[in-house]
């Protein structure tokens, strides 16, 4: 299943605020996904194409693997295992697709900077995405810009 970034937030969790990465498919479900601060900020500099004045890591692998003539192919969200979501970063090189083991976060912020494909197992989306019409209007108000 095709997604897109819908955006990145800080929601009120019973630790306290935590950033959220929203992914969105065209029938309506959004799959909320808790990730840390730094790769929070590097998803939404790299979604509003600020150029920062040293390169990230995330730009750090983009550059690397066009040096190389590499590219990203697609990332694909493919399971959650003890809660924690599972993230491959496919790359076409020398011809061949390789798949590589990553965060979710780390394949999310990639996949903006290169301009590729997110995909979400419909298992995953089956199972853990949320219709927006479902989404508690306080939950609304807890999703904050960041």
């Amino acid at each position: 299943m095709t997604v897109s970034v819908s955006g990145v937030y800080v929601a009120q969790t019973k630790q306290g605020p935590s950033p959220v990465v929203v992914l969105s498919d065209h029938k309506g479900r959004i799959l909320p996904i808790f990730i840390g601060p730094t790769e929070a900020a590097s998803i939404e500099m790299a979604m509003l194409r600020a150029k920062p004045q040293r390169p990230s890591t995330h730009d750090l692998i983009v550059s690397i693997l066009r040096e190389l003539n590499t590219s990203v192919e697609s990332v694909t969200i493919i399971d959650v295992i003890n809660g924690i979501y599972i993230g491959r970063l496919l790359i076409q090189l020398g011809g061949t697709s390789t798949g590589i083991d990553a965060r979710p976060s780390d394949c999310i912020a990639v996949a903006v900077r290169a301009s590729c494909p997110i995909y979400v197992k419909e298992s995953v989306m089956n199972q853990y995405s949320i219709s927006k019409e479902s989404l508690p209007e306080s939950a609304n108000e807890t999703l904050v810009g960041s």
